[in-house]
């Protein structure tokens, strides 16, 4: 365990250390800040119109867990799907590029705790990444609210995050996996989001479909397991799709590496 987290800290402070990060961090940060100013103005324009039409029963069914930070979380979703194979990229890639995995491949580190440890870095990454979003719903909290009253519904909002911190997970170790298999880092980042694109288009071939086809291609979609979070919802069969991902791509993963130490 102590090599995993040494190399787990070797690969954090890496990504702290270079601009790639930062640079992901300020484009998803845009990103979320963009949709969360455009929802806040859409639910305060609807609610005005509500006032003016004197609809206070629908007044009362809109509020700002639904109507801004839900959709600002799914949104945060597809800018995962995009950008954290360009975090991973560089994993392994750059390893076999530089011929250094070689070299690791002969010290006492076992092919597991490379790789645990690589992954364990780039998630500690996406998790800082959510955690600079946290801004948002602190912002709605303070100033979205009646006085004494809660403008958010913060158990729904922490599912939301916790759905999103599980697909993280997902996305990184699928990322990981693509960038095991080859020494360009760009044929890793392409060949990461070709994956995640058909898995999230596999969701999008759901919506319509019924019976047995319909249920088997929702629950392969990647983001649909994350709309029952943001709902305010856990169910075992969600978390149970984003870990077994998890370990599918990094058991790929390691056999890949694996591999390589016995050539």
């Amino acid at each position: 365990m102590g090599k995993t987290l040494a190399i787990a800290r070797k690969e954090l402070w890496v990504y702290l250390t270079t601009g790639t990060s930062y640079v992901l961090f300020g484009f998803f940060v845009l990103f979320a800040a963009f949709f969360f100013q455009r929802l806040v103005i859409e639910f305060q324009l609807q609610t005005l119109e509500y006032a003016q039409q004197q609809q206070s029963w629908a007044m009362e069914r809109m509020n700002l867990t639904d109507w801004v930070m839900g959709p600002v979380l799914m949104n945060m979703s597809i800018f995962f799907l995009i950008m954290l194979p360009m975090l991973t990229m560089r994993l392994f890639a750059e390893e076999r590029r530089a011929r250094t995995l070689e070299l690791l491949m002969t010290t006492p580190v076992r092919p597991i705790e490379l790789v645990l440890g690589k992954y364990l870095g780039a998630l500690a990454i996406t998790l800082i990444m959510l955690a600079l979003t946290a801004v948002f719903p602190l912002l709605l909290s303070a100033f979205g609210g009646a006085e004494g009253a809660s403008a958010l519904d913060w158990g729904t909002v922490g599912t939301g995050y916790l759905g999103l911190v599980l697909l993280g997970a997902a996305v990184v170790a699928v990322g990981l996996f693509t960038s095991s298999l080859t020494d360009s880092q760009i044929v890793a980042v392409v060949s990461g989001f070709a994956v995640l694109l058909l898995f999230w288009v596999i969701g999008l071939a759901a919506r319509g479909q019924e019976g047995f086809w319909g249920g088997f291609l929702e629950y392969l979609s990647l983001t649909s397991h994350l709309e029952n979070f943001v709902r305010g919802i856990v169910k075992v069969s969600d978390v149970v799709y984003y870990l077994s991902m998890a370990f599918v791509g990094l058991f790929l993963t390691h056999s890949v590496v694996d591999a390589q130490r016995w050539r």
